[in-house]
């Protein structure tokens, strides 16, 4: 597996031999695990509260989306996120592109309620995404249906005025030109050739392709019709072509259309990708697929030790281990675990939302208090009016800074409410275990690791007391057909 390593120290009472420490042991790590390191990245004298603020750190997350790497290897999990709030949202981004954070120093990946802790920060963090996309969508339907321009792609033969498309008189004869050449018998080629040699530009100010000729021919916005999300609203728009010459554009280009190409078949996702690993050897567990004789495709998980003959491994059906995994999730959530999770993902929320930081600034807050009584006292008996109304008003601004302060500490450090975290766990309860983003989501937020034996399957889940152990059937364990590893996989996301 390729990983890159994250270091980093703080300006305080740490130096380069932070960094050098750090590299030691995560190449150490790697080494022990067969794990390849290509890139390192360095974070020097800077704080991890903020992450945006770590320029390496941005680099690596925006260099996870090449898929050159399946790991992040960091020496402690500190390293690479002070903050839950921040560690929740980068794992997700990582997650995405198909990739873990690993630590070097700690042997679980984190606290139990911690982990539930963060997948409910980052659910939270996509339901006000999505409600936040919905307001947005709902906005710009009702533009949309007042004809009113909502951004995007300029298009030719309009220009748009206080936001409403009029016809823009220089470019809506090519529209128009475009349209008679076709149904007249021209080919794309020759309309294309027609207009780049005559120097004539798209909208964007390119030169015609097939794509552009396409759009312009398919565009009802030409007819009058506004269409926004698959609904169309007809007369909202000024039309620069009548109907009958759109009609037989259309026919001419349903007739001239190509058979589409072969669909490419779709890469089955390894629901446990990043989470499985081999209970002999501690490798992890790569997806993998089979061709039997019959031409027959089958998918299963090997250990990746395997295919270099250093483990004895059987591989396992995937469809096998995923309902097994699913179904015993399943099992043990119920109402009372619910319950339980709940309070002790709140019990940590609760400690980790009342920071040091937060504790000074309320104490800071109480000693402003105290001043400004104080001072308010000297004021009633008449001493030094002016001196000490100017003091009280600059115990009132402190106050306000102090204030707005503990605002943006809190809202780094979300404080999560018994209420809304067992409403997010519930949402699981009678889900659909066949529809696969629940099943995604299900493995994402209550899964810590699985380990596959020969015989048996341990689960450990994100609670206390959660090792599962299954016994494991001998025909659900082996394959003779040729295994091919699947590379790149990129786990759903709820």
């Amino acid at each position: 597996m390729n990983v890159v390593i994250y270091a980093r120290f703080s300006s305080h009472s740490q130096n380069e031999q932070s960094i050098e420490g750090q590299l030691k042991v995560c190449y150490e790590y790697a080494k022990q695990r067969g794990y390849t390191v290509i890139s390192e990245y360095i974070d020097r004298a800077i704080s991890g509260k903020e992450a945006e603020h770590r320029l390496e750190f941005q680099r690596m997350i925006n260099d996870s989306a090449k898929r050159q790497f399946e790991g992040v290897l960091v020496y402690q999990l500190d390293r690479f996120a002070r903050n839950r709030y921040d560690s929740a949202i980068y794992k997700s981004k990582l997650k995405k592109h198909g990739v873990r954070v690993l630590s070097a120093k700690e042997n679980i990946s984190d606290d139990a309620s911690g982990i539930l802790m963060e997948a409910v920060l980052e659910g939270m963090a996509e339901y006000y995404s999505v409600e936040l996309s919905q307001k947005i969508r709902r906005g710009m339907s009702i533009n949309a249906e007042k004809g009113l321009a909502i951004g995007g792609m300029k298009i030719l033969g309009y220009k748009v005025k206080d936001r409403h498309y009029v016809i823009d008189e220089e470019t809506a004869p090519i529209v128009k030109k475009i349209f008679d050449m076709y149904i007249s018998g021209n080919t794309m080629a020759e309309i294309i050739r027609y207009l780049n040699q005559n120097g004539v530009k798209t909208a964007l100010g390119n030169e015609f392709g097939k794509n552009s000729i396409r759009r312009v021919l398919t565009n009802k916005k030409y007819i009058g019709v506004y269409t926004y999300k698959g609904v169309e609203m007809a007369g909202t728009v000024p039309r620069i072509i009548d109907d009958e010459t759109f009609r037989q554009a259309g026919l001419k280009l349903q007739k001239n259309k190509k058979a589409p190409a072969r669909a490419k078949a779709k890469e089955e996702m390894y629901l446990l990708s990043t989470k499985i690993f081999c209970g002999h050897c501690d490798s992890t567990i790569v997806g993998v697929s089979g061709t039997s004789r019959n031409k027959t495709i089958h998918q299963y998980y090997q250990c990746s030790n395997n295919r270099k003959r250093k483990c004895t491994l059987k591989p396992v059906k995937k469809s096998y281990i995923e309902d097994m995994v699913i179904k015993t999730v399943m099992k043990v959530l119920t109402d009372k675990q619910i319950d339980r999770i709940s309070k002790n993902v709140c019990e940590v929320s609760e400690k980790e939302s009342n920071t040091d930081t937060l504790k000074i600034l309320k104490k800071k807050i109480k000693e402003n208090e105290v001043a400004t009584n104080n001072l308010i006292k000297a004021l009633e008996s008449g001493k030094a009016v002016d001196i000490i109304s100017a003091q009280i008003e600059k115990r009132q601004l402190e106050k306000q800074n102090l204030e707005v302060q503990i605002a943006r500490e809190k809202i780094l450090r979300p404080k999560l409410e018994i209420k809304q975290v067992r409403f997010f766990f519930k949402r699981f309860l009678g889900g659909d275990p066949t529809d696969m983003k629940f099943r995604q989501a299900l493995i994402d937020t209550f899964i810590n690791k699985v380990y596959l034996f020969q015989d048996k399957l341990c689960i450990f889940c994100n609670a206390k007391d959660s090792k599962i152990e299954i016994p494991l059937h001998d025909t659900e364990c082996s394959y003779k057909g040729r295994m091919v590893e699947i590379s790149g996989i990129e786990p759903l996301t709820s």
